[in-house]
Parts: structure tokens; C-alpha cells; sequence
């Protein structure tokens, strides 16, 4: 979409006429913040036979406001929202709190081992979360204080690309070699006692360590968003934002994938040599292996394998502690060194867009392959994602209701004429669109290419370029369009 054809879809849904009715040149208001967590843990009864509760899941929220507008953000500890209830959860919380639809960025953790789904222990029902959500919002709402705002970023090297070629065959495993975003972005909410009141913290990095086990566990993010929280007290939120993570892996996964054998009964499980075939080895995932393991986890651990299992659980317990205990304290170091300012004052706008892409539907649904082999496909009907953009001062968060593959988040921050932004992904909803794959991915036979509904060419160039259009307009460096947001 052409930056005027932007304009005229803001100036129809209304997003522009809020900025028009108001005096662009006036100063906001100093800004306020507040914070709040709501638990979502599951009851026991919720759980799978045989399976483990390790730690809590929440939804956390931070409240920003000046006298003319308010941001929200939201971080919930599980795989994915459904776009109902996004959508819902949205509007609910814009009319309880005033805050415009399109100045918030609710997204979810991704961890695998909270949410519905067969890869899951725990069963949080959509509508639970969602009222979750809106509680939260309300709470935080309800506990404004005035507060700064500061933003830096630092690397961390813990995520690795994970499409990798190896044998003449494309599998899921480490590559080095590959695309990989290593920033910790970290946006701080200062309170008038120089302690946070809410911590915003972005990195691209799926939180699998307990995928397929039975384990209910926020991960390694929540384990960063508690590291945070025990150090400062529970006044203090911190939220995990999930990068541009459609490819990226925790580089250390040894013991993931050896605890996720040990669950499901594969034979290679017991295999302690250090020679021994790593577990991303071509064929070691076929489709009938993956049925297998589905079934495996609808059964109790067998009563021989229970003390490996547990002791599996625990040695993956230690890396992801130690993960967290690294975003945490490298998100606090940032907070603590590498923010020279915090601004008292700052504009709060934000535009949100469908965009729609061409579509494809897979033909092999009975008997679907996995990877390294080019699926049939059928036209489908178009893929829409949402794209949407949140400043608040200088920083801008962009935002896509999809699993964005690291490329796509590299190019727009190199192109955006802004230095300090982000991009959330899994924000504001669920894209009918499966993995958002970047162009020079295109050609790549892995789960996360061939099972995509996006057809190659479009979606990295519509979402970079769209987002690029979006900073133009919040930023009022479009002459044929004012400024976007209320």
C-alpha cells in the first residue's frame, strides 16, 4: 500500500480524525504508568495423566498515559491468542480504560508448554485468558503513577536460526551460519522512587524447552519476567515480548530434546554417547514418528521410565533458569548502564492495518509431509495479517499477529528512518497464515516454509513496507497525511 492509499484508509476508519481534532503542536502531559499480573495457571484437573506443574502462568500488563491518550501493553504466558479473542479482549479493555484499539500491543510469551494443543500439558481456555487480559489492563489502569520512560538495547546471545541444511536435507537444528536478530530490546517505565513500575523486554527466541513433555511452565520468559520482578518487588511487572522468532531456537538443546524422548518413548532416547547421532538428523522426524509421539503424550509415563523423566525435567529446569536468569539480568544491566535519558513527556499514537497476501491450501492432508519435499497446493483464499505500529516518545513498537521469520525484523530496522524500535510478534491476534517466512527463505523444504499458507514474494515486502509507511505517518513526516492516533 502506497503511503497515500495509507492515509485514505486511516482517514476512513477514523484513526486520523482523532489527530485532526486535536492541536498538533501542544505539549502532552507528563506521563504516568501503572502495572499489574493476573494468574492463569491451570488447575490440576486441567493437566494431562501423569503430567508436571512447574511454575505459574500470568498475563501482565502496563499502562501508559498522558493527558491526551494511553498505550497498553500486554504479555500472557501462552502459545498463541485466538483472534476472537484478541479482538475482544481489545475492545473490552479500550472501553473500560478509554485507551484507543489501536495503541495496544497484547501479544503471548509462545511458550509451548502453556496452552491448548496436543504440544501442550496445560489447557487455559481461550475465554479464561481473555478475561484475563482485560483484569489485568483494568488493574493497571487503576494503579497510575507518574513514571519516565527509557529505552536501550543490548546483545544476547542465546537464540540461534534454526533452518538448517545439513545431508542434503533441510531439518530443524542450529545453524550459526543462519539469520539470527541478537538485540534485547528494553523498554523501562520509571517511577518517582527510581524503581521500575513496568519493564517491557523484546527477544527473539521460541520458548521450547518443555515442548512436547508434559510440562506446564512459562519458560524461559517467565522466568525473565520473574528474575526481574523478585529483584525490584511486586510493585513491579515485567513483561517478555516475543521478537521476530519464526526461526529462531534456544541455542542449547540437548536437554529439550532429550526430555522430550524420554516422554514420548523414542528408542534414541536412552543414547548417552557423545558420538551419538544429534537429534535434528535427517529422517530421525518423520510423520509417522510424530503421530507417535502425539499419541505418547495422552498416556501416563510408564512407571520404568518416571525416574528418568523427572530427573529430565529438572536438568531442563537448570538451563531454563539460567536463560532466564541471563534475560533478566541482561535486560536490568540495560536499565541500570545503558539508558542516558528518561523523558517525562512523550506523544502516545498508534495505527493498526489488515494486509492481505495471496494464498495457497496443501492438497496432502491425509498423508502430509513434514519437510524436505514441495507439498501440492491449490489456490486458496487471500491471508490477511495485521500489521500495526505504537509510538510513545521516540520508540516505536511494531507489531504483527503472526510468527515473523528474524529476516523480516532485521530489514525493517535497518530501513526505518527511527532508532529505537521493535517488533512484537504474536501481537494483537492469529494470522490465518502459519509461519510468516521471509523472502530469501522462500525456497527453503522445512516444516515452517512448506506448511505456510502464504504463497513466496509477498509478505516480507507488504509488512516491511507497511510498517515503513506507518512510522512516516506517527511521526508526521507524511506531507499528505497528519499525524496517526489520539
Amino acid at each position: 500500500m502506497s503511503r497515500l492509499a495509507l492515509a485514505a484508509t486511516l482517514i476512513l476508519s477514523g484513526y486520523a480524525q482523532s489527530a485532526l481534532a486535536q492541536p498538533t503542536q501542544t505539549q502532552p502531559a507528563g506521563l504516568q504508568a501503572g502495572a499489574a499480573r493476573v494468574e492463569i495457571t491451570p488447575p490440576a484437573s486441567a493437566l494431562g495423566p501423569g503430567d508436571v506443574l512447574r511454575d505459574s502462568l500470568f498475563v501482565r500488563a502496563i499502562v501508559i498515559a498522558n493527558a491526551e491518550s494511553c498505550a497498553v501493553l500486554v504479555g500472557a504466558d501462552v502459545v498463541a491468542l485466538r483472534e476472537e479473542n484478541a479482538r475482544s479482549a481489545i475492545a473490552r479493555a479500550a472501553r473500560a480504560t478509554s485507551c484507543p484499539p489501536e495503541n495496544f500491543v497484547l501479544s503471548t510469551t509462545h511458550t509451548h508448554s502453556g496452552g491448548a494443543g496436543p504440544m501442550r500439558a496445560s489447557k487455559p481456555d481461550g475465554r479464561a485468558v481473555e478475561e484475563a487480559i482485560v483484569k489485568a489492563i483494568v488493574d493497571a489502569k487503576a494503579a497510575m503513577s507518574p513514571a519516565r520512560i527509557g529505552y536501550g538495547t543490548t546483545q544476547v546471545n542465546l537464540n540461534v536460526n534454526r533452518d538448517l541444511f545439513t545431508g542434503n536435507h533441510w531439518v530443524q537444528g542450529p545453524n550459526p551460519a543462519g539469520a539470527s536478530d541478537k538485540t534485547l530490546s528494553v523498554l523501562e517505565l520509571l517511577g518517582d522512587d527510581d524503581l521500575p513500575i513496568g519493564v517491557y523486554l523484546n527477544y527473539a527466541m521460541h520458548p521450547i524447552n518443555f515442548n512436547m513433555a508434559g510440562v506446564v511452565s512459562a519458560d524461559f520468559a517467565g522466568e525473565a519476567s520473574r528474575y526481574i520482578e523478585r529483584r525490584y518487588g511486586p510493585a513491579t511487572v515485567a513483561i517478555f515480548a516475543q521478537g521476530a522468532s519464526g526461526d529462531q531456537n534456544p541455542i542449547l538443546t540437548r536437554p529439550l530434546n532429550k526430555l522430550s524422548r524420554i516422554r514420548t518413548g523414542a528408542p534414541e532416547a536412552g543414547d548417552m554417547r557423545l558420538t551419538a547421532p544429534p537429534p535434528w538428523q535427517p529422517n530421525a522426524e518423520g510423520a509417522e514418528a510424530m503421530r507417535r509421539r502425539f499419541a505418547a503424550l495422552g498416556r501416563p509415563v510408564p512407571a520404568d521410565r518416571r525416574a528418568a523423566y523427572l530427573a529430565a525435567v529438572a536438568e531442563v529446569g537448570e538451563i531454563v533458569s539460567a536463560t532466564g536468569a541471563l534475560l533478566g539480568e541482561s535486560a536490568i544491566g540495560v536499565m541500570r548502564y545503558q539508558i542516558p535519558s528518561r523523558a517525562r513527556r512523550a506523544v502516545i499514537r498508534g495505527v493498526s492495518a489488515l494486509i492481505q497476501c495471496p494464498g495457497r491450501d496443501r492438497q496432502d492432508q491425509a498423508d502430509p509431509v513434514r519437510e524436505n519435499a514441495l507439498p501440492p497446493y491449490a489456490d486458496g483464499a487471500p491471508v490477511e495479517i495485521r500489521v500495526g505500529m505504537l509510538r510513545i516518545g521516540d520508540i516505536y513498537v511494531s507489531t504483527v499477529n503472526g510468527e515473523v521469520y528474524s529476516e523480516i525484523a532485521l530489514r525493517l530496522k535497518r530501513e526505518a528512518p527511527v532508532a529505537k524500535l521493535m517488533m512484537t510478534s504474536l501481537a494483537n491476534g492469529w494470522a490465518n497464515s502459519g509461519y510468516i517466512y521471509s523472502n530469501a527463505a522462500s525456497p527453503y523444504l522445512t516444516f515452517q516454509v512448506i506448511g505456510s499458507r502464504l504463497k513466496p514474494g509477498c509478505a516480507e515486502d507488504r509488512i516491511v513496507g507497511e510498517s515503513l509507511s506507518m512510522i512516516d505517518a506517527l511521526s508526521g513526516k507524511t506531507a499528505d497525511m497528519p499525524p496517526v492516533g489520539k
